[in-house]
């Protein structure tokens, strides 16, 4: 979802499912349907709500969620222009995407706390459908930051309560992050999810996918 501000703290958009070429072999492009709506309401600078309506064959839903920020170290402080030289940044907080856009479809989000980053990757499996992994990945050296690849699995998003017990995490693999400056770096990753259709070792070069310039840097 792109999400404009309609109003204070309110930002809304489109719900879109993408698919596309395995991880392991990427061909362009990948596809976009539209499933439904969301809207993200901040009540401050940690709370909020997302409120969504989804159809999408069997994943159909109109709910509201309460959100907060996930803290798991020093938060920065993170203003949109503040720095129009990205590759003077310091926290590598952001939406990053391979290196001059030319493999669109999958993303890494960068979330830096102090000395660690927690990654969310979404690309897709070997069957074009939509995978996500995830890494927390401490700081092992200057500008490099590495940790375990996961696969999880649990309750549908639509489920009533939500059973958290019921998420279940695997280890798939590792992934490592390391920056050349603020605005450039490679993701290597090895995956196995081990029903040897979705394997590979693999590097990446990355970059910030600035949606509006000049951007944002975190502190």
């Amino acid at each position: 979802m792109t999400a404009y501000k309609s109003a204070e703290g309110v930002y809304s958009g489109q719900l879109y499912r993408t698919n596309g070429a395995p991880f392991s072999a990427y061909v362009p492009p990948a596809t976009a349907t539209l499933i439904g709506a969301g809207t993200l309401t901040f009540s401050s600078a940690t709370t909020g709500t997302f409120a969504y309506a989804v159809n999408d064959g069997a994943n159909v839903a109109t709910q509201t969620k309460t959100i907060e920020l996930q803290t798991f170290g020093p938060v920065p402080t993170c203003v949109w222009g503040a720095q129009p030289d990205l590759t003077l940044a310091t926290n590598y907080q952001d939406l990053w995407w391979a290196s001059g856009g030319n493999e669109p479809g999958w993303g890494v989000n960068l979330t830096q706390q102090g000395a660690t980053i927690f990654a969310t990757w979404f690309t897709y499996d070997a069957s074009g459908d939509p995978l996500w992994l995830a890494a927390t990945t401490p700081q092992t050296a200057p500008n490099t930051f590495g940790g375990i690849l996961y696969h999880t699995s649990g309750p549908a998003f639509s489920a009533v309560p939500f059973d958290p017990s019921a998420v279940t995490g695997t280890a798939v693999g590792a992934a490592t992050f390391r920056f050349t400056n603020g605005n450039s770096g490679t993701f290597t990753y090895n995956v196995d999810l081990g029903d040897g259709a979705n394997k590979a070792t693999q590097s990446k070069a990355i970059t910030r996918q600035v949606f509006r310039a000049p951007g944002t840097v975190c502190r």
